[in-house]
């Protein structure tokens, strides 16, 4: 069944986050963490999952929730619905502190679907929506807005175990709606799904957040997150790298530099290597290509200076460009999944 919000303290202060951008007020928040940590086991053992994330989610935004597989997103999403208890750290959810005290009204507004997508396999769809209407004191009015909304009205009467995988997450999403929430969290939402559901649960989430829902949703689809979330977090290793919008994220990543050049062949790796030293953190990352020379982590200020030691060197320059950088691009460098080049 849907899953929703339990304990802990207050709002998390203001300050900076990472990406540079200051944090809004917390009025304008939607979830707020305060140094939120996860570690399991003691002593030896131990192992710390998630690490001093300080979240900040806006209202009214969908907000995509980045990182490699291990990183820690489902375990920071379990700790902000109360499924798990953080180490240390505080969590606020629309604009209260989250405890044991207003873990039952948050709860009323929150709607969630994490891991695996619910419901009973022995039920129809339209059973399992009557067991979360019963447990929730919802109306028959909200449960069948939920199916239309996922498309699944046409399906209701079908057993769910006959269910694809793709139709049994659009039942966990209608769940998850049934409530009306103000606050939807969502852990791979459109896993199974075809193009066409992507597509359908795209529009379906922008248009919640144009209403002012709240949108919170991890996924491993980049290019999706890119086309539907107004704010991302990346999270790497358990820490949050970046948070803030897709514009500022790309420019935490400087683009790698191709210099077209006829004389590619004749440049050995350690002549390159000692033309860029001083230049990037590794000299070595650098590769040749059919047409030139890609140099990676170039800033701006060293670009003319690669140029005219490659002239000084007897090389012939004809072109100097940017390489175009995909929302992947910056995610993988950011997390450490681009292997040296």
């Amino acid at each position: 069944m849907t899953q929703h919000s339990l304990t802990h303290q207050h709002p998390a202060e203001a300050g900076a986050r990472p990406g540079g951008a200051a944090r809004p007020a917390h009025g304008d928040l939607a979830v707020v963490t305060h140094g939120l940590t996860k570690t399991f086991g003691k002593g030896e053992a131990a192992r710390t999952v998630v690490s001093g994330l300080d979240l900040a989610v806006p209202r009214g935004a969908v907000y995509g929730f980045l990182g490699p597989n291990g990183s820690g997103k489902s375990t920071t999403m379990k700790m902000l619905l109360g499924l798990l208890a953080p180490t240390r750290g505080d969590v606020a959810l629309l604009g209260q502190p989250l405890t044991r005290a207003t873990r039952a009204a948050l709860m009323a507004r929150t709607g969630s679907m994490i891991e695996q997508p619910p419901g009973y396999g022995h039920l129809t769809g339209a059973e399992n929506m009557r067991v979360v209407a019963r447990m929730l004191s919802l109306s028959q009015a909200q449960v069948d807005r939920a199916l239309a909304l996922v498309r699944l009205s046409e399906h209701k009467d079908r057993l769910v175990r006959t269910y694809s995988l793709g139709m049994k997450q659009r039942l966990g999403i209608a769940m998850a709606l049934a409530r009306e929430p103000e606050l939807l969290v969502l852990d791979e939402p459109t896993n199974g799904l075809d193009p066409a559901g992507i597509e359908e649960v795209r529009h379906l989430l922008v248009s919640l957040a144009g209403e002012g829902v709240t949108v919170m949703i991890s996924s491993h689809l980049l290019d999706e997150i890119d086309r539907t979330a107004s704010v991302l977090g990346v999270l790497a290793a358990g820490r949050l790298v970046f948070q803030g919008t897709r514009a500022a994220l790309m420019e935490r990543s400087v683009p790698d530099l191709r210099v077209v050049t006829p004389d590619v062949a004749a440049l050995s790796p350690e002549e390159a290597g000692r033309l860029l030293a001083g230049l990037v953190a590794a000299p070595g990352v650098a590769r040749r290509s059919a047409d030139g020379l890609v140099v990676p982590g170039l800033a701006a200020d060293g670009v003319a200076e690669l140029v005219r030691r490659l002239v000084a060197h007897g090389v012939s320059v004809h072109e100097v460009r940017r390489e175009s950088q995909s929302l992947e691009d910056v995610f993988m460098a950011l997390t450490g999944g681009a292997g040296g080049l």
